[in-house]
């Protein structure tokens, strides 16, 4: 697992500060972008577990990762300018495609939102779905042989 960018003990946090016009008149973010928020610690993630810029990689290999399924549990409203982090693990491995558990919190440990994605491999010129590619399967599977979900 060496040099892939996966880490030893710690789950793959990625960092975002909420910026003022992803917010409501009220100042509260908009529903719709903790879709955003999870899409782009997704895209984080696997670029971690690549261990180079994703889009790349992908386009080399004609592959795809679109959502099969998204689902959110929120816990408190985000405002602009407040900072919070995704611990993203990985909850369970299948054929052709695989569920990320999310834990977003602020840096005092208040919980955010989690959520459930389930993206599926497929050969983008297709639109099929196909089997997740062995480099990417082995790190996942080291991954949460080292980073356990949470129950």
């Amino acid at each position: 697992m060496a040099g892939c960018g996966v880490p030893r003990s710690a789950p793959v946090r990625y960092e975002r500060v909420v910026g003022w016009g992803e917010c409501d008149p009220a100042g509260v973010v908009y529903t719709p972008r903790f879709a955003d928020y999870a899409v782009e610690a997704f895209h984080f993630f696997l670029g971690e577990m690549i261990g180079r810029p994703l889009q790349e990689h992908l386009n080399e290999h004609a592959l795809g990762t679109p959502m099969k399924a998204m689902s959110f549990e929120f816990h408190r409203s985000l405002w602009p300018d407040e900072v919070f982090g995704i611990e993203i693990f990985v909850a369970e491995i299948r054929n052709r495609s695989f569920d990320l558990l999310l834990r977003a919190a602020k840096a005092e440990g208040e919980l955010v939102f989690t959520a459930l994605l389930s993206p599926v491999c497929i050969k983008a010129e297709k639109r099929a779905a196909v089997p997740i590619p062995e480099f990417l399967r082995e790190r996942l599977e080291a991954y949460a042989r080292e980073v356990p979900a949470p129950a």
